[in-house]
């Protein structure tokens, strides 16, 4: 190692340690920067005069700032990328969790379908249209042509109609509780 370069650590090296870890927070990560700082200004240390000048400590400051932003920079880049790969994994269907959670959505539209077969066919379309997607009343009615309050109480009957027959199921139980 030259004498120049020797000078220029023993001189900016806690001052650039300083530097970046006031812009990263991080012991390693300051100390890593004030590495990378030095493999620059070692790349350019035909350029630099005195150690002590104004010029090399103007220049040494830039470029500890540069390298230690940039590697914040980075950091939150890959922070961002993990956090992604997280999100992503938290999304990862569990086959065993998929698999019974198919059987489970297969046997509570069974049970619907079920319950709802004893019931006419406006009065099936009437609770589909008010449980499964959500209209109002009003909607239901412009929807059937027929009276709100109309809708209202053969929805209240279908649903009276559909509870009898629920005997144990707890989904119906649930959605077509009186």
């Amino acid at each position: 190692m030259s004498r120049k370069v020797e000078e220029l650590y023993e001189v900016y090296e806690q001052p650039m340690y300083r530097i970046a870890y006031g812009i990263l927070h991080h012991v390693q990560q300051a100390e890593d920067a004030v590495h990378d700082a030095f493999v620059a200004i070692m790349k350019s240390k035909a350029e630099i005069g005195d150690a002590r000048s104004p010029e090399t400590k103007k220049f040494v400051v830039q470029t500890i700032k540069n390298t230690a932003i940039n590697r914040y920079r980075k950091n939150a880049r890959d922070s961002e990328y993990y956090a992604e790969l997280d999100e992503r994994a938290e999304h990862i269907p569990d086959s065993h969790n998929d698999v019974e959670q198919s059987i489970k959505q297969m046997e509570q539209s069974e049970t619907v379908r079920d319950l709802l077969s004893g019931l006419s066919e406006s009065d099936r379309e009437i609770l589909m249209l008010r449980c499964c997607d959500e209209l109002s009343f009003t909607e239901i009615a412009e929807r059937l042509s027929l009276k709100e309050p109309t809708v209202r109480k053969r929805y209240e009957r279908a649903r009276k109609a559909a509870g009898k027959q629920k005997g144990s199921c707890n989904y119906a139980k649930k959605l077509f509780t009186v």
